[in-house]
């Protein structure tokens, strides 16, 4: 019985219809309850017939199906509020309702459950069962000895599990609280290559195993498990069963990530079928790693990320590097197209907090006259922005080398990191103007030519971007109200354009960047003989760089140019290399130092 309206598939909620997979919602693939009915027919004597009633929420925790399911449900994700809308938010009553509507046409034997990861180990899992189980016998007015649950185990850690714990530690205490009820093995069960599903043939032989015991309590043998083909199935000619949407793949559906739940590990997976061989490359790990091919041409990995924070992530698929094709988070970036791995973190700057009022980020375009060509930049108003009235400090932030205006907000989750930072009381309210920082030409940064391109982005800058922010956005005037800040390539012109324009910047940010000695002493001659008037102009010099980064050399010479001189700055060394993981904390860093 459709527990929920399917449209692709041309069912109605409360209808009978053969068990043709998906028998859950639309969207759904195969599940033990497959086979489970198919067992059973060809076990029961010819007049039986065998109805199911499935639903079930994909990751919830066994809460979702408890009396408080309306404070645990906003708490999840949103892919998992989507499946729980379908059930109006209430899957429990949702159960209840076409369970009494099945009632109509037959009896209710049994409840089956497969569930207990996003409980993995938790001590009051089976009296959470049973309170729900009381409440269905309750609502359904069902006898107890004649309502039994069956419950299946979680895949064992050789089948590439890692909730396994459930199975020793919470499961085998589900009889002892509720007598009626019985664990179905998992045990040798095939797995699929993530850490949680079974493959087609092990739900086959897990369906069969739940199969088994529900005929063994209603008195019943055993014939085995039933034809996996369905001749008479509606819109079918015969043959194999296809398990997935008709006319669809499933492809749309692939995850290729998953997070393990209370462990630092995750799962990578990729499809391709006709690849011979596949590799993950990413900045958490120190070399590329091959992944091993699993079944239906799907390629794993599960490795452990100790550091939570946000990772560019790569397949190297025979010899090309591809963006994970089922991301859609892609590293904004004209070298090269990586995927985005967020680590969940409620306690990250970079998380957006339910509780946390957001600012806007808006796409500007304009003319160059710099560049004679039409160009865009990214602007970050704070929350309150539109109804304030008020004008508000800017900060000038400028991306790395072949990075582009988008990278500040997308990988580096400036708008994010500042929201949670204003409302944590750490940081001043401001505007935030994101530049493309590409010239045209970027010679190396130890060269005297890279002054060239850093003068035509401080002209570039000054000349147009400036006054296109000022004339569409309240921004307050005055160098004391502007700051300047870059990552790599970024960092150079935000450290030329500053000290060639103080009448316009006192807060000056370099992350992983410098200015060699010789282009200071050419272009900057005050510092020589009036250091302190120097110092005097800037309310911040700050520097930060980490200690594995390949120009942390460069910087050091940057700053003993300033020591040498007897002008003060702030540094911050971190560990780490050139990353956008740096580039965020230095953000975070001196977002709290900003104008104040």
């Amino acid at each position: 019985m459709a527990a929920v309206d399917m449209p692709d598939l041309g069912r109605e909620r409360n209808h009978w219809y053969p068990a043709d997979s998906p028998i859950c919602r639309q969207e759904t693939g195969l599940g033990p309850v497959d086979f489970f009915g198919r067992t059973m027919v060809a076990s029961l004597p010819e007049k039986y017939r065998v109805g199911v009633i499935n639903v079930a929420v994909a990751g919830a925790k066994i809460e979702i199906f408890g009396d408080k399911y309306d404070e645990y449900i906003p708490t999840t994700a949103d892919w998992l509020q989507k499946m729980a809308a379908q059930y109006d938010n209430n899957p429990y009553k949702r159960l209840i309702e076409t369970a009494r509507e099945a009632q109509k046409y037959g009896v209710i034997k049994g409840l089956l459950i497969h569930q207990g990861e996003s409980n993995n180990g938790d001590p009051e899992w089976p009296a959470k069962v049973k309170k729900i189980y009381d409440s269905i016998v309750s609502d359904l007015g069902l006898d107890p000895k004649d309502f039994y649950v069956l419950a299946g185990e979680l895949k064992y850690k050789e089948q590439n599990g890692t909730c396994y714990d459930f199975n020793t530690d919470v499961l085998p205490h589900l009889p002892e609280v509720l007598p009626n009820s019985y664990v179905i093995s998992a045990k040798g069960c095939e797995g699929s290559p993530d850490p949680w599903h079974f493959s087609v043939g092990g739900f086959r032989e897990l369906g069969k195993r739940y199969a088994m015991k529900a005929l063994e309590l209603q008195k019943f043998p055993y014939k085995g498990e039933g034809e996996v083909y369905a001749p008479d199935a509606p819109g079918r000619a015969g043959g194999p069963m296809v398990f997935g949407r008709t006319g669809r793949t499933g492809r749309e559906n692939f995850k290729s990530v998953f997070y393990i739940p209370g462990t630092d590990d995750v799962v990578f997976l990729y499809r391709g079928s006709e690849a011979s061989s596949v590799m993950l490359s990413s900045q958490f790990l120190k070399e590329n790693v091959p992944m091993e091919k699993g079944p239906e041409g799907i390629w794993f990995t599960k490795q452990t990320i100790e550091k939570k924070d946000i990772y560019p992530y790569s397949f190297i698929v025979d010899g090309v590097t591809v963006s994970d094709p089922a991301c859609t988070e892609l590293f904004p970036n004209e070298g090269f197209k990586a995927s985005l791995l967020e680590m969940p973190d409620e306690n990250a700057l970079y998380t957006v907090r339910k509780d946390v009022p957001h600012g806007k980020v808006s796409y500007v375009t304009y003319w160059s006259e710099v560049m004679n060509e039409s160009r865009r930049f990214l602007v970050y108003t704070p929350a309150g922005y539109e109804t304030s009235g008020r004008s508000y400090p800017t900060f000038y932030l400028i991306s790395g080398t072949t990075d582009t205006e988008e990278t500040w907000f997308k990988v580096g989750k400036a708008n994010v990191i500042l929201d949670n930072l204003i409302a944590e009381g750490k940081a001043e309210k401001m505007i935030i103007v994101m530049p493309y920082g590409n010239m045209g030409l970027t010679p190396m940064p130890a060269s005297f030519e890279a002054s060239e391109m850093y003068a035509k982005f401080a002209k570039e800058l000054t000349e147009c971007i400036m006054p296109a922010v000022e004339k569409e956005f309240r921004t307050l005037d005055g160098a004391q109200n502007r700051a300047i800040a870059g990552f790599s390539r970024g960092g150079g012109q935000s450290l030329f354009t500053a000290y060639t324009h103080p009448e316009l910047f006192s807060w000056v940010c370099s992350y992983s960047a410098y200015l060699t000695p010789e282009v200071m002493d050419h272009f900057f001659t005050d510092i020589s003989w009036a250091p302190r008037e120097f110092e005097a102009k800037y309310k911040l010099l700050w520097f930060g760089v980490g200690s594995e980064d390949f120009l942390f050399n460069d910087v050091t010479r940057h700053r003993e140019y300033f020591d040498g001189k007897g002008i003060r700055y702030q540094y911050l060394q971190t560990t780490g290399g050139h990353t956008w993981m740096n580039a965020r904390t230095y953000l975070s860093t001196t977002l709290q130092l900003l104008f104040k």
